[in-house]
């Protein structure tokens, strides 16, 4: 289940390099079959980075980070289907900003939103002993 829907992409991406970016025939309109491919995979890259820590996929409503980072990375996707290799993608930053944050909730530095529930509760386990947490010096 894609997150996301076209409508979700207007902020990010207008109406005509939307159909740029997916008619690949020369119809002029958006191909749906390549916009809902590119959206749920949007998805799924969102849901493999915070994975291990949370329970994947979301049911609604959605977090907001995981919605936004999905719409990030979707124009993203887009727009890399038609740049040639010596143009940067507009997208780049800001999905390397979402990249980096989702990795973060995923180790624990930073939390998702008040609603969502780890898969599991954390622990935290002693490697070393020493005399501060142990009794046998």
């Amino acid at each position: 289940m894609a997150y996301i829907q076209q409508a979700d992409l207007a902020n990010y991406i207008d109406n005509i390099n939307l159909v740029a970016s997916t008619d690949d025939y020369g119809t002029g309109v958006v191909n749906t079959t390549v916009l809902n491919n590119i959206l749920q995979m949007a998805s799924s890259k969102v849901d493999a980075l915070v994975s291990s820590i949370y329970q994947t996929p979301f049911n609604p409503p959605v977090p907001v980070k995981i919605y936004t980072a999905a719409v990030v990375f979707a124009v993203e996707m887009l727009y890399s289907r038609r740049l040639t290799t010596d143009q940067s993608n507009p997208m780049t930053p800001q999905a390397n900003h979402w990249r980096q944050e989702l990795m973060d909730i995923n180790r624990g530095l930073l939390s998702l939103d008040y609603q969502s529930t780890r898969a599991f509760t954390p622990v935290v386990s002693a490697t070393k002993y020493n005399r501060c947490n142990t009794n046998i010096f």
